[in-house]
């Protein structure tokens, strides 16, 4: 019984730790874009667009890919990058 317990507490720290590494990815996401959005100097459309990639990046994220894998995310990295 107290094997079970041990082994049933270490799988759920390891799932934690798994789901929270995607989390770690998306907050450095959402920061990095929330800074440019602050600092560059846009018009409308780009800033629409580029609000609009992260949503459907967060969307993405959220039915659990990866930011690095999601299309929209790196679409929205390269904007960041070029500006």
């Amino acid at each position: 019984m107290k094997i079970l317990s041990i082994l049933t507490l270490s799988i759920c720290l390891i799932g934690t730790q798994i789901l929270a590494s995607g989390c770690s990815e998306m907050a450095a996401f959402n920061t990095k874009v929330n800074n440019f959005l602050e600092t560059a100097n846009l018009n409308n459309d780009t800033k629409s667009k580029i609000n609009q990639l992260s949503k459907d990046c967060k969307n993405m994220h959220d039915m659990g890919m990866e930011v690095n894998t999601i299309d929209s995310c790196k679409e929205v990295m390269s904007m960041v990058e070029i500006y």
